[in-house]
């Protein structure tokens, strides 16, 4: 009877009403470009309105809580170059205005900054990471009152062998998790409400030796964490202490390859939950470019819980270090998948019963560097 219940509510979530067209902007890996995309949800095109030149590649992009800003990951341009964060103001998707830059800061020797997320409740600062070098650290860097990246505010510490590639936070701001792929751990910190700064609260082995949390994400409820291993192709599923805010793992998992496939050909990537939250999405990809990725989708209960895994489906390319799912924020039917080995964007379309999806819309970015992650402004 639960499932059935779920299902229909997932059905009645797929027939939401929404507008015919959307605009998606997507970051870069090595060119130094922003692309605004814009997204035909009747006549299901996928067309590029603006390649906006800018002064840094942003392997990581993400708008702030109202949409009138947004943050990219960046190599800073000096004497000495170093992992940075850019922001840039929004007037709309194409009206797109560099605002600052802010350095990683510390003692991180790093060699590029690699993630990059905003708080939804004030203070609204940005928390970012870096990846390869000495990698062990984090940044909170507070915004002025129109959103603009201001001034780095703390740098916090993993540990010797962290390099933090993904972070998410609860609902309420009072918990930032971070998805250790190099140290193979998960971490919890809680979060000041006047400041943004952070406070170690526990960290967490991955499940197995070589695991590698990659990408988190946490349930609105609060009382579930879905984290990618990326070296085990797997989707875990956590328990979150509510009280504590710590999560635990109680062996839930679910493959993100095909069973028998040779997992050292793969390394999973993204997870992200649809509009509703009644599913989850997550991608895996190939090391190989003659081989293709994968994409999962989810139920979830109303409480966050995983009912079911609907399908695993092969994508189109290998997704290079992409294979960046994003769905969409006005209905659970479309997300947005990049791909950087070949350079471009689909749409992917969750059928009615939820049980497959297919592309739908494509637009092709090949310029050397594109794509890395896309985000949806409407």
């Amino acid at each position: 009877m639960r499932a059935s219940i779920t299902a229909l509510s997932l059905l009645g979530a797929l027939s939401a009403v929404h507008a015919d067209l959307h605009h998606l902007i997507v970051g870069t890996f090595g060119t130094e470009s922003l692309y605004t995309l814009e997204f035909d949800d009747s006549a299901l095109t996928l067309n590029l309105i603006q390649n906006l030149t800018v002064s840094t590649a942003s392997s990581w992009i993400a708008l702030s809580h109202d949409k009138k800003n947004l943050y990219g990951t960046a190599l800073s341009s000096g004497s000495s170059a170093v992992p940075a964060f850019v922001s840039y103001a929004l007037g709309n998707a194409t009206d797109i205005t560099y605002s600052n830059l802010v350095d990683l800061g510390g003692n991180c020797s790093s060699s590029k900054a690699i993630f990059v997320m905003a708080a939804t409740e004030s203070p609204y600062a940005v928390y970012g990471t870096p990846f390869g070098g000495t990698a062990d650290c984090g940044a909170v860097i507070s915004v002025d009152e129109s959103g603009v990246l201001s001034e780095l505010i703390q740098n916090y510490t993993y540990k010797s062998t962290s390099a933090v590639h993904g972070l998410a936070m609860n609902t309420q701001n009072t918990f930032l998790y971070s998805a250790d792929d190099s140290g193979n751990t998960l971490w919890t910190h809680s979060v000041d409400n006047t400041t943004g700064e952070l406070t170690y609260v526990a960290s967490l082995d991955g499940p197995a030796t070589g695991s590698d949390p990659r990408h988190v994400a946490i349930h609105p409820e609060g009382q579930y964490l879905y984290v990618i291993l990326e070296g085990a192709n797997e989707l875990a599923q956590y328990t979150v202490d509510q009280s504590t805010g710590i999560p635990s793992f109680q062996n839930v998992t679910y493959p993100l390859i095909p069973s028998g496939s040779d997992s050292s050909s793969f390394w999973s990537d993204e997870v992200a939950l649809s509009y509703s939250t009644n599913y989850l999405w997550a991608t895996s990809r190939a090391r190989s470019t003659n081989a293709t990725g994968y994409i999962s989708a989810f139920s979830l209960a109303t409480d966050g819980s995983i009912t079911s895994q609907l399908f695993l489906s092969p994508t189109t390319n290998s997704g290079g270090t992409a294979n960046s799912v994003s769905p969409s924020p006005f209905t659970d039917t479309f997300v947005a998948l990049t791909d950087s080995s070949v350079g471009f964007v689909e749409i992917w379309q969750l059928a009615e019963n939820g049980t497959s999806a297919s592309v739908v819309a494509r637009a092709d970015l090949d310029d050397g560097g594109c794509c890395a992650n896309a985000v949806w402004y409407s």
